[in-house]
């Protein structure tokens, strides 16, 4: 077990006391007052000569360089990176792949970060350093990756909490600074004719996925890729869908070209031995990171643009997104004269603020609008 070293008393203009210096067992030099006058004189029931004094300083030194040493080995010292470890083997085989692969790269970012001290006591790790590290991590990530990051480490440290490795969670009411103008990123909708080439060029089921969200006015990836057979109600013409998000219950008209399509895909479903409860995409559901492979796919095809404006370790954005056919149902319905209060029931939005943010035309579609204002 490591212990103190390095001790020895010393004198400070600024106290009347001899000053007891040392190197504690985690590497830190600690100075501590032995309350023994430097010039003698009375200590306790002693009266001490300069000599005298001397000793019993360094004496006092000793003591409380062992009281310190007691201190440190009665508690828990595992490390930050330790902590870590034992997160990522928690998390192995419970999460998906790149769930894990995000944590590992939050708690490598940490370790990093704190050097050395990555590897002494993680109950050493103040608010201050979790403050100072968010700093840091904003000179170089947008807001959002820095809340994800925080959020993965501020779980560990609320296991050692609870562990009693830490005293308390040093992430706990820490603010992120808002991303600034430039680095705010907005995705455009898709146009009629890239949805068009989409439906028809991607593959398969991805292809049903497109018609899925158009056909129900912008549904979300994560709705889509959970849609069931059991909630078309082929005779009513409905999809009844509760939204993962706000929890939101839908009922949603299907018109007659969605309708017969996904009709015929039900039929192929039971032929081949399916029933109700099958998902109307069984092969994505299972995918991993759906959203960065239908990205993929995008990008592939020459849709939309690509970038890192704001340098730094940030991570390249895209313009287009599967979620960019909610701004593209929002903005069509829009341009097609649909009021808001109806387009806004049909997408399952519950505000006017929130529904405008996703009508985004683009300049050929502002460009007709303005050629009709005579």
């Amino acid at each position: 077990m490591e212990t103190a070293s390095n001790i020895i008393i010393c004198k400070d203009a600024k106290s009347p006391y001899y000053i007891a210096q040392f190197t504690d067992p985690r590497g830190q030099r600690v100075r501590r007052t032995t309350k023994v006058p430097v010039e003698g004189g009375l200590f306790g029931a002693e009266r001490l000569t300069r000599a005298q004094a001397q000793r019993r300083a360094l004496q006092i030194a000793y003591d409380i360089a062992a009281e310190v040493e007691r201190s440190y080995a009665a508690c828990d010292n595992r490390s930050v990176r330790e902590l870590c470890d034992i997160m990522l083997s928690g998390k192995l085989g419970r999460v998906s792949q790149s769930t894990y692969r995000n944590a590992r790269t939050h708690y490598n970012q940490l370790c990093e970060w704190l050097g050395k001290r990555a590897t002494a006591p993680a109950r050493l790790i103040t608010k201050a350093d979790m403050m100072e590290w968010v700093t840091v991590q904003r000179r170089d990530l947008r807001k959002e990756t820095v809340r994800k990051a925080l959020q993965v480490v501020s779980s560990a440290f609320k296991w050692a909490v609870d562990a009693n490795i830490m005293p308390k969670n040093p992430c706990i009411g820490i603010s992120i600074p808002p991303d600034t103008k430039d680095e705010k990123i907005v995705h455009e909708a898709f146009t009629h004719e890239e949805i068009l080439l989409l439906i028809d060029k991607l593959p398969e089921e991805w292809s049903a996925a497109v018609r899925c969200s158009v056909g129900t006015y912008g549904q979300r990836l994560g709705d889509i890729l959970a849609l069931r057979w059991s909630q078309f109600d082929w005779e009513s013409r409905l999809v009844h869908i509760v939204t993962s998000k706000t929890g939101e219950v839908l009922f949603q008209p299907m018109n007659l070209e969605f309708y017969e399509w996904a009709h015929q895909r039900y039929a192929r479903a039971q032929e081949q031995g399916g029933d109700a409860a099958v998902y109307v995409l069984p092969r994505l559901h299972s995918h991993t990171n759906p959203s960065y492979e239908f990205g993929q796919l995008v990008r592939w095809h020459g849709i939309g643009i690509s970038g890192s404006p704001a340098g730094g370790r940030r991570r390249t954005w895209h313009s287009k997104t599967f979620h960019s056919i909610r701004s593209y149902v929002a903005t069509r319905l829009s341009l097609s004269g649909v009021s808001m209060t109806m387009a806004m029931h049909l997408m399952g939005h519950e505000c006017a603020e929130v529904h405008a943010v996703y009508v985004r035309p683009n300049i050929d579609q502002l460009r007709a609008v303005a050629e009709t204002i005579k």
